[in-house]
């Protein structure tokens, strides 16, 4: 088989590790522009993993437009660095040689799950029309930050290189915030094809009604909640929270947290001798704009090393929910750049602990001032709709 695909109408062609029913962040964002770009009457192939843990899944399928073909994989688990690697590394060639098989292509878009894929896209799309990747987060420098990588390692310097080879032998580079094109260009990627798209908002805002329910549904009553939402994971700051938390006992705040990750269980330990600081399970996707809306700010961390590298997506849904973000991590960083543009929230340097105590309480007390900040959200958010990003994306690949 020279090709599966005509090519009577444009084809454009993405690779990601996961993608719905898989669960995970990258897959929905990606489900979401492929839906929307074979809507429009192009070609859609999305090239992605089928593990062992799905085995009911067909190996092809068609999706509402978009053209799946799933390779298989070893299990993928956080718990051992090591395990994930091998997982990682079966993937590569798989997704090199499905590229490869699709033969001339208008487009080949490599996303950043699994780390360095760009390199095996690169490989795969030589006869690609246009090679582009999606950077969601920076590899080796964000293994580095987090201790998976040895900084300064023969692996490490090695992988360094043939990526940054990789990058900027990219048509494009699309970064998901202006501290990461920043980065890319450090790593010496050419600026003029470096085009910066936020992530968008996976939910509309909820009504007044529906967010009233969820706040009854929770019991959260009248209480003033600063809600910790998404993934608990090692590039996000938690010292700070448990130093507000502290300060905050006997304020008539409530903390709390809802996600899963590999830090959950430590903070619930250090966290469990105050009482109003509490943990949820994640919320269904049906319910997530009302429950965005439910809280009365939200906690975004981000360790202050890892600007650039990773830009907290969940920042957009909150601006959707008009709710202003209380962000604790670097200044550089794209949330901080966008809070101290628009004043829809309040940026804050890591290790203020009592610094964010002390606005947690100012926005509790001043009314005016949380509701002001809600709208200045409403209006930031209109910069970060799925619309405006599809029609960025449609420029692109054409």
């Amino acid at each position: 088989m020279t090709s599966l695909l005509t090519r009577s109408c444009p084809t454009y062609v993405f690779t990601n590790r996961v993608y719905p029913p898989v669960p995970g962040a990258t897959g929905e964002l990606l489900k979401e522009l492929a839906e929307g770009l074979a809507a429009s009457g192009v070609r859609v192939v999305v090239i992605t993993s089928r593990g062992p843990q799905d085995l009911s899944l067909p190996n092809r399928e068609t999706i509402n437009g978009v053209e799946l073909i799933r390779v298989g994989s070893a299990p993928f688990t956080r718990a051992s660095h090591a395990r994930r690697a091998m997982s990682y590394a079966g993937l590569y060639p798989q997704f090199a040689w499905q590229i490869a098989r699709l033969g001339k292509v208008d487009a080949v878009v490599t996303m950043t799950d699994p780390p360095l894929q760009v390199v095996a896209g690169s490989l795969g799309a030589c006869r690609a029309r246009k090679k582009i990747h999606w950077a969601q987060d920076i590899y080796p420098e964000l293994a580095e930050e987090l201790g998976v990588l040895k900084p300064g390692s023969m692996a490490t310097q090695a992988l360094r290189k043939v990526s940054t080879a990789a990058l900027r032998s990219q048509d494009e580079v699309v970064a998901v915030g202006r501290c990461m094109r920043q980065r890319l260009i450090n790593r010496g990627v050419d600026a003029r094809s470096i085009e910066v798209i936020p992530n968008w908002s996976p939910v509309q805002e909820a009504s007044s009604e529906s967010v009233a329910g969820m706040r009854r549904r929770l019991g959260w009553g009248s209480d003033f909640i600063a809600l910790y939402s998404g993934n608990l994971g090692l590039a996000h700051d938690f010292d700070t929270l448990v130093e507000a938390a502290a300060q905050l006992t006997g304020s008539g705040i409530r903390m709390v947290f809802a996600g899963e990750g590999p830090q959950l269980e430590q903070v619930k330990q250090v966290m469990q001798r105050y009482p109003h600081v509490s943990f949820i399970p994640s919320q269904p996707r049906e319910d997530l704009a009302a429950f965005l809306g439910a809280a009365d700010v939200h906690l975004v961390t981000v360790h202050p090393q890892l600007s650039g590298l990773v830009v907290p997506s969940k920042f957009y849904g909150i601006m959707t929910a008009g709710r202003p973000p209380v962000y604790i991590g670097p200044k550089e960083s794209e949330v901080a750049i966008v809070l101290r543009e628009s004043g829809a929230g309040v940026a804050l340097r890591n290790s203020d602990g009592v610094g964010v105590a002390s606005v947690l309480r100012d926005l509790k007390a001043d009314r005016a001032r949380l509701a002001e900040m809600r709208e200045k959200a409403r209006r930031v958010a209109r910069d970060y709709t799925f619309a405006r990003a599809l029609e960025r994306w449609r420029e692109i690949l054409t």
